[in-house]
């Protein structure tokens, strides 16, 4: 009955009921040495009682405390997605993600991945050729099985991460209205649901605790539960237990130095070039010299004609002949720490690639960024945030936090202005970015240039363009103040501005009195405008660690 049953049943209260209790926690998290080998039923000794009472005060602690975290990452949620309302039926983007088998998000199937979304280019059977969905057609069950069933390895399905509307989603990039098993209706307030989607059973993942009755979990992570995908959506600089990763490609040593192990990286490349000197011909360089590409390494002095270096390296002069030799060797140094262990499959001399995984733990979703970019950075952030709820039972669509994660990488950094109005440092929402430098290239000037950064969901909310809603966030008088100084325009274009001043919500019945708007859709991207320094440092964005638990007014 109590495994069978659709209550909190399973083999782990049958086993502390007629097994062994097993290890328990103490209220640090630390595991305890000595496990409980009594079970409920014979009745456990006085020591082991008093051991397990540790669980039952965290389970109890947790059940008080946990509740109003749960509550504060709802706020916030809610606070940075309130905007993202259907706006238009299409956004007329090519773009898209790949889902593919080979990835692994939390265990999910390719089926559960896409069902409810819209193909982002036609979709065809590899096997028979036969057309499965057109281009912004909706995969349904059926379409979602036959694309399980076929040897298709990646889907090209629409995203509203890749969504193309400055102030909103399309319905096309959404797709399925959860709610309704129907396609998504013009304005909708996507944004509410999602954050409510991901809030609301952030309670049950902190009383998770509670319903073992602090029995130790053996998981990898050192942070997991509520904490761990506050963690992720927080975007925290070093997370909890920080796994060890490579920023360069190349061949990994593993070597000890004053008792400290260090992975060490060489990415080395060796280049030669040859050329036949001809009889009579002088010979313009000297032997073991160093040159540079361009270099006149031989010269026919009748004729006027001559052999030139095509790359840069060390000459080496041999029977008629010349030699260049260049050596690339890029190396890279990774403390390991004491407590730090290899990941399976890890081993000296293997070759490595950039943004490799080295030790167990959580990687950096900021070191992630600089390394492999955007999308690798966004598919991160997914799978860490689903395994944590999939871990608790807990299925939660994609979708949901596709949007979260949107608003997490919508800002881009200025590097450099170009002929823009806009200063180094300052930040800008990247579909605004590319719209404002299509301007800039049709009048024939200089684009500007940015570099993608990562804000946590307390710093986007802040970092929005309303200041309505921004000041009835956090940080009421500093986000007034900014705003009044910079002379900003607030156009209205989310929720809670319009609460504010009492105007009707620009989502469900109110929509169509917004309809006039202009929601750009850009067709270009950062890379494609040549404006997109990857390897410029970006500021540390640790101003005021708004982490904090601000519940409000700090001024």
């Amino acid at each position: 009955m109590a495994i069978s049953g659709s209550t909190k049943g399973g083999f782990g209260p049958i086993t502390q009921l007629a097994g062994m209790r097993g290890l328990m926690a103490d209220p640090s998290g630390r595991i305890i040495d000595l496990p409980i080998r009594s079970h409920f039923r014979e009745g456990l000794t006085a020591l082991e009682y008093f051991i397990s009472t540790h669980g039952a005060r965290k389970g109890l602690a947790d059940t008080a405390l946990r509740t109003a975290d749960a509550g504060y990452l709802t706020r916030r949620l809610v606070d940075v997605a309130q905007d993202m309302i259907i706006n238009r039926t299409d956004c007329g983007t090519e773009a898209g993600i790949w889902v593919r088998r080979s990835e692994d998000v939390a265990g999910q199937t390719v089926y559960e991945r896409i069902l409810g979304r819209c193909a982002a280019s036609d979709i065809y059977d590899p096997e028979t050729g036969e057309l499965i969905v057109a281009r912004n057609g909706m995969i349904d069950e059926e379409v979602g099985q036959k694309i399980q069933d076929s040897k298709i390895q990646e889907v090209h399905v629409r995203s509203p991460m890749t969504c193309a509307l400055i102030h909103g989603i399309c319905a096309l990039c959404y797709g399925r209205d959860l709610g309704r098993g129907e396609m998504v209706e013009i304005g909708m307030a996507v944004g509410i649901i999602a954050a409510q989607s991901i809030g609301e059973p952030g309670t049950q993942l902190t009383l998770r605790t509670f319903h073992t009755g602090g029995t130790a979990q053996a998981a990898g992570d050192i942070t997991s539960g509520l904490p761990r995908v506050e963690e992720i959506f927080e975007a925290r600089k070093k997370p909890k237990g920080e796994a060890v990763m490579t920023d360069i490609g190349g061949t990994l040593r593993l070597i000890k130095r004053e008792g400290v192990r260090i992975a060490l990286v060489i990415d080395s490349e060796v280049t030669n070039e040859e050329h036949d000197i001809p009889a009579g011909w002088t010979v313009n360089v000297a032997d073991e010299a160093d040159i540079q590409a361009g270099t006149i390494l031989a010269l026919n002095e009748d004729t006027g004609e001559k052999i030139v270096a095509r790359m840069m390296g060390r000459v080496h002069l041999e029977d008629g002949k010349v030699f260049i030799r260049y050596e690339r060797r890029e190396e890279e140094e990774y403390p390991i720490p004491s407590s730090g262990r290899l990941l399976p499959g890890i081993e000296d001399g293997m070759q490595v690639y950039p943004g490799q995984q080295l030790t167990e733990g959580s990687k950096s979703p900021h070191r992630i960024l600089r390394v492999n970019g955007a999308d690798a950075t966004a598919l991160y952030l997914l799978s860490e945030v689903q395994k944590v709820y999939r871990s608790q039972g807990v299925n939660i669509a994609d979708k949901h936090f596709e949007i979260i994660i949107r608003k997490m990488l919508s800002r881009v950094q200025i590097t450099r202005s170009g002929d823009s109005t806009l200063l180094p440092g300052e930040l800008i929402d990247r579909l605004q970015l590319i719209n404002m430098n299509d301007e800039l290239i049709a009048e024939g000037k200089e684009p500007a240039s940015g570099v993608p950064i990562l804000l946590g969901v307390t710093k986007a909310a802040l970092s929005t363009d309303s200041f309505l809603s921004a000041s009835s966030f956090q940080h009421t008088i500093r986000v007034l103040a900014g705003a009044a100084i910079e002379g900003k325009v607030d156009r209205l274009y989310g929720l809670k501005e319009n609460v504010i001043i009492g105007k009707l919500i620009p989502a469900g019945t109110g929509f169509h009195t917004y309809q006039d708007r202009e929601l750009v859709a850009p067709h270009t991207s950062l890379e494609l405008q040549g404006a997109l320094d990857a390897d410029a440092e970006t500021d540390d964005f640790d101003r005021d660690d708004e982490d904090s638990r601000d519940r409000g007014d700090d001024d």
